[in-house]
Parts: C-alpha cells; sequence; structure tokens
C-alpha cells in the first residue's frame, strides 16, 4: 500500500484531466530531447532534496511534468546505460556489459539499431552533444549509429578547458578529443557550457524547419577530473568540504546550460511538441570509481554497484499538454523504457531481430494502465547482481574471495535496504534467484550457473 495510494492518486488525477478533454489530442511525432547528467547524485537536486546545490532548471522538468521516484538504469556505470538507452535492450545483449575502455576494439554492437536509427527513418533530425561512450572505432561511430550531427568526444571523460587531456605524465588522449563529427575542434569554453551552447544552436536550426528532432544531449558532468568553471566554486564558499563546494559549481554550471536549452526550446514555441526527459547514468561514486563529492542519501552505495545508490538515479520526464504538472510515479521504470517511450510517439516499432526491453510509458502515465511496467527489473555487473520484483529485492554481497551472501530488502520500508530478510523469507529468495538465472541466461547467452554475479552463488570479488 505504501506505494500503490501515491500512484492511485497518479492515475486518478490523469484520468480526470483526459476526461475532461483537459489534454489536447496527441501531437503527430514530437520532438524528443533526452538529457543525461554524469555521476550526479541521487541526491544532489532539489526535488530530491537538495540544501547546498541549488539545481532550478533540473527541478523544472520535474515540475512541468512526472517524476519517477523508482527510476532505474541496468548499469552501475557509464557505457552499460548508455547503450540500454540508446537500443532498449539490455546492454548485455549487445556487447557493454561494462564501460568501454579507451583504446578499445569493442563497443555497441553495429548490428543493433539505436534509437537515433529508428527516428532518422521515421524522419527525425537527430543529433548527438556531449558523451558517446560507446566505442571509438569507426563502426561504433554516432555518425554510422543513426545521428546526423554529433559535437562531443568519444570516450569516458575529458578535462573541462582544455581541447585534449593528458594522462600519465603527458600524451595526447585521442578519445578525449572534441569532434565536429569526425574532425577534430578546439573549444576554449568551458565543455559544459560549450555543450549547452551547441545544443541551443540545434534547437534553433531546427526550429524554421518542420521536420521533428532528437536531441541527445549528454554531459560529461559531474565526473571526474573535478574542474569548475573559472570563479564558479566562490559562489558555494559556505560549503566547507573543498570537493564537495567543486562538485557544486559543476553541477550549477550543468543547471545552467540545461535551462539555456529549456529556453531555447520555449523561444522556439515547441515545448509543446516536445518530450523531455532527464535522468543521471548511474549513481554519484561515494567510495570507489573516483569519488566526485557526490551524495546518494537515503541510498546505500553507489557507482559500480548494485545497490540503489549505484542503479536508482534522479529519473524526469515533461511534456506540457501531455502529462501533468508535478506528478509522481512510484511504480519501478528504466531507461530502456524512455527510448520505447520515444519509439512509440514516433509512430515506429523496433525491428523484429532485435526486440526490445523497454516499455512504452504512456499509458502508465495517462491512466489506461494501473499496473507495473515492468514485472521485474535485473542487473548484472562485475561480481555482483541483482533482481527487483515489487517491493522487493534480491542483492548479493560479495566480501573478496568469500562466497556471496545473499540479502532480500523490503524497498518499500527500508530504502536505504539496511534490513536483510533473506532468512525470514527463504521461498521468495528461491524464487528471485531463478528468475534471476533465467534472465541471465536470455540475456547472455550464457549458463548463467557459470557465472560469480550470480545472487547467492559463490564467487570472488569486492561489491563493497
Amino acid at each position: 500500500m505504501h506505494n500503490l495510494l501515491p500512484q492511485l492518486i497518479l492515475t486518478a488525477v490523469l484520468s480526470f484531466h483526459f476526461s475532461h478533454g483537459a489534454f489536447a489530442a496527441a501531437p503527430s511525432r514530437p520532438n524528443i530531447l533526452f538529457i543525461v547528467a554524469d555521476d550526479m547524485g541521487y541526491a544532489d537536486c532539489g526535488v530530491h532534496g537538495s540544501k547546498d546545490i541549488p539545481t532550478p532548471n533540473i527541478d523544472s522538468i520535474a515540475k512541468a511534468g512526472v517524476r519517477f521516484t523508482d527510476g532505474y538504469v541496468t548499469g552501475p556505470v557509464c557505457s552499460p546505460t548508455r547503450a540500454a538507452l540508446m537500443t532498449a535492450r539490455y546492454q548485455h545483449r549487445d556487447g557493454v556489459p561494462d564501460w568501454v575502455k579507451k583504446g578499445s576494439e569493442k563497443g555497441l554492437n553495429p548490428g543493433v539499431p539505436t534509437i537515433a536509427d529508428y527516428l532518422r527513418q521515421a524522419g527525425y533530425r537527430t543529433a548527438l552533444i556531449g558523451k558517446w561512450h560507446l566505442g571509438e572505432k569507426e563502426p561504433f561511430h554516432p555518425l554510422n549509429r543513426g545521428f546526423d550531427e554529433f559535437f562531443g568526444l568519444l570516450g569516458g571523460g575529458r578535462i573541462y578547458y582544455q581541447g585534449l587531456i593528458e594522462r600519465n605524465g603527458g600524451g595526447t588522449d585521442e578519445y578525449a578529443r572534441l569532434r565536429r563529427g569526425r574532425e577534430p575542434v578546439n573549444e576554449d569554453e568551458y565543455v559544459t557550457t560549450a555543450f549547452g551552447r551547441e545544443a541551443v544552436q540545434f534547437i534553433e536550426r531546427q526550429q524554421a524547419s518542420r521536420q521533428p528532432f532528437f536531441l541527445f544531449l549528454s554531459f560529461t558532468c559531474p565526473h571526474t577530473p573535478l574542474m569548475a568553471p573559472k570563479g564558479g566554486a566562490a559562489n558555494f564558499a559556505s560549503i566547507t568540504d573543498p570537493q564537495r563546494r567543486t562538485y557544486a559549481a559543476m553541477m550549477a554550471a550543468m543547471d545552467d546550460a540545461i535551462g539555456r536549452v529549456l529556453a531555447a526550446v520555449r523561444k522556439s514555441g515547441i515545448q509543446d511538441n516536445t518530450l523531455i526527459c532527464f535522468i543521471s547514468d548511474n549513481g554519484g561514486p561515494i567510495t570507489r570509481n573516483s569519488p566526485n563529492g557526490s551524495t546518494n542519501t537515503p541510498l546505500r552505495g553507489g557507482k559500480g554497484e548494485t545497490w540503489e545508490g549505484g542503479i536508482r538515479v534522479p529519473f524526469l520526464m515533461s511534456w506540457p499538454g501531455r502529462l501533468p504538472a508535478g506528478g509522481v510515479y512510484r511504480n519501478p521504470v528504466s531507461q530502456m523504457d524512455l527510448a520505447a517511450t520515444a519509439l512509440a510517439l514516433a509512430g515506429t516499432k523496433a525491428d523484429p531481430k532485435w526486440p526490445i526491453d523497454g516499455v512504452n510509458l504512456m499509458p502508465f502515465l495517462t491512466g489506461g494502465n494501473g499496473g507495473n511496467p515492468h514485472e521485474a527489473l535485473c542487473w548484472a555487473y562485475e561480481n555482483a547482481g541483482a533482481i527487483r520484483q515489487g517491493e522487493w529485492k534480491l542483492v548479493p554481497v560479495a566480501k573478496g574471495a568469500k562466497a556471496m551472501k545473499t540479502g532480500l530488502y523490503d524497498l518499500s520500508k527500508d530504502i536505504s535496504e539496511s534490513h536483510d530478510l533473506s532468512a525470514t523469507k527463504p521461498e521468495l529468495v528461491e524464487q528471485l534467484k531463478e528468475r534471476w538465472v533465467a534472465w541471465m541466461k536470455d540475456v547472455s547467452g550464457e549458463a548463467a550457473g557459470d557465472r560469480t554475479a550470480i545472487p547467492g552463488a559463490g564467487g570472488k570479488g569486492d561489491a563493497e
């Protein structure tokens, strides 16, 4: 009942509005804008309770639309989440179970269509601005993956004020070089600001055209290296922790850039025909994977882990006239659903050769479907796995070479995953294990019993 009542309220509100004609008929082929932050903490926006970092523009997306309290990503690190967002499929199906490392010959399976492929075929102008991180080599290049335009970097990170990044005492890191299309470019502006500038210019170019667009605005912020815009940290002098202070300034720069993009949408007069979605690619790194000063309170864990702090993220969606302002949705959803929703709104279907795992969320948000979009959501990363079914979540805890200890949590009462109930519900534990194993076999084609990431199985690893 903890989650059911708010869902019934949202459904009732939406049903009332639709039954009274308050929402216009669905426009054909709306513009689609995806905005993705990089390593942002769950608690680091105003709508999630942040007091020291103001995020008025990010918050405005929630106030104008729907906030998903239980919004998840399919991977606790960068590349897997981006792969599933691009395909509406679990990343394990398409060769991206982990982040794509610098210089790797691997990337997102070139055969699987991306959302950009589908939308371009449906008549959309498609653009990627910012971070790609799904393969550096030519077969994986964004211009070969459905995007008409690209301004950003092929790799996973870069410093914020230079065209090139130097690591290990020197040397040019090509995967961090900014490119326009395939051509390297120099950029003097703070890179977060530059990505916002390019997004605004893309929207302005589309204003005169009746062609709908898909814009994937993929920030590197607030991923390390920690580097505030010039003078930005001084605005947060009240924050005593220097790391948190720099992080706050970086977040403020991203929020400002998002504000300029949202203003461009309004100025172009297309706000009522534009679906805007905002997520972080994973939880904030708080103990490993280069901590950046973020916080995931009240969630346990962070980036690289299958605790809630690694996979539950800020997850917002707005579409004036089609979604209610200030709505709250409490059933579990995934970033794969954003891609599936966009495809449905564009009137296109996924190739049956590449069936999708994402679900069109509109029927659940417009009062037509009061059920759960997913019977269960599953995760597998390194030596950790997890499954959520309804309010129940099963998580293994790996301790070095010791056998994994399974933990069962009721998220309706224990969002912080503090009280292990596995001993009191052994039948449910076994049921969830079996479901996870079946999922793992499905998405990977491997005999799940041979993997160390099975909940409750023995194996090596360090999930903490």
